[in-house]
């Protein structure tokens, strides 16, 4: 999947978000994983920008609390939010599978 458009949420958007969207420049860097636009926010201004991104990274105990961006966004809750371990193995998955939809279609 190219071009992915990426927001990193975290309850002020101006920690935990801030460090993840390091970590995944890196990991995007290293993948050959194409990013059309990162951002990081506060989930309130997430509330209103979700609909325009691809995926929404954010901490996995913050991720129940996004259920109602479901219908506009795919959210994925990293239990480390700073592995970047784990952050490429769900990137990895996500970009897979959104793949194997393009495919079915």
């Amino acid at each position: 999947m190219s071009g992915l458009r990426v927001l990193v949420c975290c309850p002020n958007g101006a920690g935990v978000s801030l460090m993840m969207e390091s970590v995944l420049r890196k990991v995007a860097d290293r993948s050959g994983l194409e990013l059309a636009q990162l951002c990081h926010s506060s989930i309130q201004q997430g509330e209103k920008t979700a609909g325009e991104y691809d995926l929404v990274l954010c901490p996995a105990e913050l991720a129940p609390r996004l259920k109602d961006w479901e219908s506009r966004v795919d959210i994925i809750g990293l239990k480390n939010p700073l592995s970047r371990r784990e952050m490429q193995e769900r990137l990895t998955a996500y970009c897979q599978s959104k793949a194997q939809e393009r495919d079915r279609q």
